[in-house]
């Protein structure tokens, strides 16, 4: 895992320091701010942070609980049901990783309505985006929009350091809702080696070459890993793990 993962105008802030810095912040919409204040590093001065599916028995929050989308544009949205046809909200709800908006457009098939859902977008402001999806274990699904007003065609080149933020500011934003905080996760020697080499960017063959134990053996651990830390990807148990203190960077 890349450590310098945004930039700032002293340089570039490291991976340590905006957990350190989000884990002392007790309000949202401060945690929002600091998010914020990452993204612009990227060119990215458009966010949204969004239910785009609850768990069964609850009503989806649309279009926004923390948002610095132009207000014009989210009326819009909202007035004629653009979530029906939005291809990033539909795209976030089937992936688990970050992507590019431009990417999404290239490699999919859209509709008329979708492609001009992205017209419109852009021509409200909310141009070379990224978005990503967390996915909850109940059903629920928040995700995360992220625009440049002046365009950013270069955004998919940092679309891990994205995806690593990004998931850190979602669990710590989750986190400060929650009544009771649940007991750390419990991980054996052996996976918290993993989980660490995993954290630098080591593939699971990698892995097991450093620690001596076969590919096969790494890839149960890491599926043992991702149980205990309830997460769907290496990014989100890594990200849990800092955000709990039981891996340091």
């Amino acid at each position: 895992m890349d450590r310098a993962l945004i930039g700032s105008k002293g340089g570039p802030m490291q991976a340590g320091t905006f957990v350190e810095q989000a884990l002392k912040i007790l309000d949202a919409d401060e945690l929002f701010s600091l998010y914020c204040r990452s993204m612009n590093s990227y060119g990215i001065n458009r966010i949204i942070y969004s239910a785009l599916r609850n768990a069964s028995g609850y009503e989806t929050q649309t279009p926004g609980i923390s948002h610095c989308y132009p207000s014009d544009w989210i009326s819009h949205y909202a007035a004629n049901n653009l979530a029906e046809s939005d291809p990033v909200r539909a795209t976030g709800l089937l992936t688990r990783h970050a992507f590019s908006w431009n990417d999404m457009i290239a490699k999919k098939t859209l509709s008329r309505e979708q492609l001009l859902v992205m017209e419109q977008g852009r021509e409200a402001g909310l141009k070379d985006g990224v978005g990503m999806a967390f996915h909850g274990p109940m059903g629920e699904t928040f995700g995360v929009g992220l625009a440049s007003s002046d365009g950013n065609p270069d955004i998919h080149n940092f679309l891990t350091n994205i995806e690593v933020l990004s998931t850190h500011f979602h669990i710590t934003f989750s986190a400060l809702y929650e009544r009771e905080k649940p007991e750390p996760a419990k991980l054996t020697p052996r996976e918290l080696e993993v989980l660490k080499w995993a954290a630098a960017g080591k593939s699971n063959w990698a892995i097991g070459e450093i620690l001596s134990i076969s590919e096969h053996g790494v890839d149960f651990h890491m599926r043992n890993i991702l149980r205990k830390l309830d997460a769907d990807t290496r990014v989100t148990a890594v990200v849990k793990a800092l955000h709990n203190g039981i891996l340091t960077l």
